[in-house]
């Protein structure tokens, strides 16, 4: 399956402005699939690969939990109660035993420092948590991790909310969920990689979400579009707004410091594409506008991301939904609401867990949680329906 991917790499360039920065990351996302395809349990404990020796317990899991909640070596260390060295030794055993980078440190600079899961870290963890989920089910030492619904795409705290839900309603149902941005997910979900993918694309053309994807003609009448809901996007800034900020115009003081969203993301296109405008007024290139973005070249993989760095002082600004900033206590300025939805390929809408998806998706019980939480997040008669060219 993963032969077929090249073939389509391109078919989403009319849609953002940083094409060869996608590109890069989808294969990046693919290279870090197959070469953890072959994880596997051994004693119910350890998640091991193929050439790994000490393995990956829950310890290192929860330690990863928590760099990539607060994007901070020394507050995760405190968070799962090791000190500082004791943490950086077991990030160090997990390189050294599975021979890749699962920890992005940087030491310094703007905000301090920081650290984030590089995408095989993500994976790793993602696939560890799968397989605890798991456990019980397992039938011998060298069963392959498997979920039973795969989500790659946007990251979004409600659809964090509804793979809880599934997994806590549906018996041994189990869902893998891994921020890789709304580009690459629709990428991925037309590779077979993906069952689905959480996307809130925006057609400056059109002025749409999401829709315009069912016209584009080298894979429009391959995919489906389950609708989803609405969410709103704005500027995430710290409690009680230090800086001052007012507009995303902000984000070219010399004193404010921003986080980005990685390539490919919904987000990252909606922030590039309000610049532009900016950009256009001022009689400059887009490219020297982004040089002067204190922490442009910053990128995260989610919105809580976004809102941690934010929090903990790393960044000033940075652009997120209101459900993060009301969870994490911050100010908010909206920009814009959005569609979020989910794009499947069609062949694949009659699968019994993707009706699974459906019926949570459009259930009262979800509906009712989410409004419980006052996340920002508004439902219509279109939520769960499926459209298509």
């Amino acid at each position: 399956m993963f032969g077929r991917v090249f073939k389509i790499k391109v078919c989403l360039k009319t849609y953002h402005l940083n094409s060869l920065e996608v590109k890069s990351y989808l294969n990046e996302v693919i290279d870090s699939f197959k070469s953890l395809d072959d994880l596997r349990i051994v004693d119910k404990l350890y998640l091991f690969g193929k050439t790994s020796r000490l393995g990956m317990d829950e310890e290192s899991a929860g330690l990863l939990s928590a760099i990539k909640k607060f994007g901070s070596i020394s507050l995760a260390s405190r968070y799962v109660g090791k000190d500082y060295r004791t943490a950086w030794t077991k990030i160090d055993e997990l390189e050294k035993s599975f021979g890749f980078k699962v920890i992005d440190r940087t030491f310094g600079g703007l905000g301090g420092g920081s650290a984030k899961l590089t995408l095989k870290g993500e994976i790793l963890l993602q696939k560890y948590l799968l397989a605890m989920k798991k456990m019980g089910n397992f039938i011998d030492s060298i069963s392959k991790i498997r979920p039973d619904l795969s989500l790659m795409g946007s990251h979004c705290n409600a659809l964090e909310i509804l793979v809880g839900m599934m997994e806590s309603e549906i018996k041994n149902f189990f869902v893998e969920y891994i921020n890789v941005g709304s580009e690459n997910g629709v990428k991925l979900v037309i590779a077979g990689i993906a069952d689905i993918s959480g996307v809130h694309l925006f057609d400056k053309i059109s002025g749409e979400y999401n829709k315009f994807l069912l016209k584009d003609p080298k894979f429009g009448r391959k995919i489906a579009l389950i609708r989803g809901y609405s969410r709103i996007q704005g500027i995430i800034l710290g409690e009680g707004n230090p800086k001052n900020i007012n507009s995303l115009e902000d984000v070219l003081r010399r004193d404010v410091v921003f986080i980005n969203r990685n390539a490919g993301s919904g987000t990252r296109i909606l922030f590039d594409t309000l610049m532009n405008k900016i950009v256009l007024g001022r009689g400059t290139s887009y490219r020297k506008i982004s040089e002067g973005i204190r922490g442009y070249d910053n990128e995260v993989r989610s919105h809580f991301e976004v809102g941690t760095a934010v929090k903990y002082g790393k960044a000033d600004m940075g652009i997120g939904i209101k459900s993060v900033a009301k969870l994490l206590k911050l100010d908010f300025i909206p920009i814009q609401s959005e569609r979020f939805d989910f794009v499947l390929l069609k062949d694949k809408v009659d699968g019994d867990n993707i009706k699974k998806f459906l019926q949570m998706l459009s259930s009262k019980a979800f509906r009712e949680e989410i409004y419980e939480m006052d996340l920002g997040i508004e439902f219509d008669d279109m939520v769960g329906k499926i459209i298509s060219s």
